[in-house]
């Protein structure tokens, strides 16, 4: 595999690790891959070790240039050691999925060390029926779900076979004194001057040239700049239920059936991520309404792939936007339609395009006030809630087959829950990130997610009197 892997990172990355100094915006992703057997640890180590060859971004460290001078910098680890991110964890018996995830979760919560590769790689042992896992934590800086998601289809085989390790050459690791950060960060502050003005002389050109094309591009350009000023000028977020945050962590899991899925958003012409938000909302309401609180609408932070078809590259390409979810007493359907025009509403206007923009100006902030900005981002919202496309097909790792894949978000400022879903074969995995202090209950609330899917499943698309299904319309 050869990939153009750029040694600086880009606005979203350097912001994701700025943030990072500040442990409750710290953003740790993670997944969890169940394997149908135990593997050999031996033969585990060995595949991560090929993995690391293929991605070369996981033997390179962070260096950060002086004074925010320019994005920090990715260097190869001259002291690079696979075995310090390989563990061993002996899951506690009687080995079940919630004994692996009870374990896991102060590994999870763990901040990285900064002079290290951003990764860490956990074998569990002793699951119950035989089973095995692998559960992998990274920085988000490294890159994001469905850059996540790509490269591990390319690196995980279809057949259980060990390929052989790929090459590497041999390259001496570029100067990291200061000075040479420095120096780097002005040829590349000159090079993306030059390539600006580059961009504004083209731009003038077709303006003068081709007036009509350039001014038929204005409105969608005012959209998205219209779009974009009100999800900055959104108020913070209040939930009645509140409880006392803290940066402990729990993981949970929950499985949906896709063909499920898929034949309700068929019934009533519906994405399935249209589906998943309707069937989170119904949770979401449940969970509030147990603890007497009336609240009828809640924002959730939602990420919005900004890559381009084929985009292998490592890095981060999303925009995080604030996506209103109705949480009041309604029928699934109603919840379902009105999440449809909230979606369409963010999505028409394009306001997603202009969050690397705001990336880049917060990146070459002080880290104060790019904190306060940052808390300020995500406090408009009550929790985060993700969804990324998987593999229909069977993948094997180490040799053996995978079962199931649990992907885990960020869990940042005050949100309670991160809720993290990733299609693989004919399941839709859920990650539940949880705050026990700010959700107390995570074993109520899995129920409840549970009573929700019921719902969900029942949903049916509107009939005429006769009982005829209208016909679907074309979107």
């Amino acid at each position: 595999m050869d990939l153009t892997i750029p040694n600086r990172m880009n606005p979203t990355d350097a912001l994701f690790w700025l943030l990072d100094k500040l442990p409750d915006l710290r953003s740790t992703i993670g997944v969890l891959v169940v394997l149908e057997r135990d593997p050999k640890y031996a033969r585990v180590r060995s595949e991560v070790e090929r993995l690391t060859q293929g991605l070369p971004r996981m033997r390179q460290r962070v260096a950060e240039v002086p004074l925010g001078m320019a994005p920090p910098e990715w260097v190869e680890d001259p002291q690079f050691d696979c075995d310090f991110h390989i563990r061993r964890l002996a899951v506690p018996a009687p080995g079940t999925m919630d004994e692996l995830l009870d374990a896991m979760g102060p590994f999870y919560a763990t901040a990285f060390d900064p002079d290290r590769p951003p990764w860490e790689a956990f074998v569990c042992e002793g699951l119950a029926g035989g089973r095995g896992a692998l559960f992998i934590k990274m920085h988000h800086c490294l890159t994001d779900g469905v850059g996540a998601a790509r490269l591990s289809g390319m690196l995980t085989r279809r057949m259980p076979k060990l390929p052989r390790p790929g090459r590497r050459r041999n390259v001496p690791p570029p100067s990291v004194t200061p000075l040479a950060l420095l120096w780097r960060a002005a040829v590349y502050n000159i090079g993306d001057a030059v390539d600006l003005g580059r961009r504004v002389l083209r731009w003038s050109g077709s303006a003068m040239t081709a007036p009509a094309g350039m001014y038929g591009g204005v409105p969608v350009a005012l959209g998205a700049a219209a779009g974009f000023a009100q999800e900055l000028m959104l108020p913070r977020a209040q939930s009645p239920v509140r409880y006392q945050r803290s940066l402990s962590r729990r993981l949970a899991t929950f499985e949906l059936s896709l063909p499920e899925i898929e034949a309700v958003g068929k019934r009533v012409l519906a994405t399935v991520n249209d589906v998943v938000l309707t069937l989170v909302s119904g949770a979401m309401h449940r969970w509030h309404a147990a603890r007497g609180a009336d609240v009828r609408h809640l924002r959730a932070l939602v990420p919005v792939n900004l890559r381009q078809s084929g985009d292998l590259t490592p890095g981060n390409k999303l925009a995080l936007l604030a996506v209103p979810l109705p949480v009041g007493d309604m029928g699934p359907l109603r919840r379902l339609r009105l999440i449809q025009q909230h979606m369409r509403r963010v999505k028409s206007d394009r306001r997603a395009t202009l969050a690397p923009v705001l990336a880049r100006v917060m990146s070459a902030l002080p880290l104060a006030l790019a904190s306060r900005l940052g808390r300020q981002h995500v406090m408009r919202t009550n929790f985060a809630c993700t969804n990324v496309p998987g593999p229909r097909r069977t993948s094997y790792f180490a040799g053996v087959a995978i079962e199931r894949v649990f992907p885990f978000a960020p869990l940042v400022g005050d949100h309670p829950v991160a809720i993290a879903a990733y299609s693989y074969r004919d399941t839709l995995c859920v990650g539940l990130t949880i705050d026990p202090q700010g959700m107390d209950d995570p074993a109520g609330f899995r129920a409840m997610l549970g009573e929700s899917y019921k719902e969900v499943l029942t949903l049916r698309g509107p009939r005429h009197a006769t009982g005829r299904k209208r016909p679907a319309r074309r979107r």
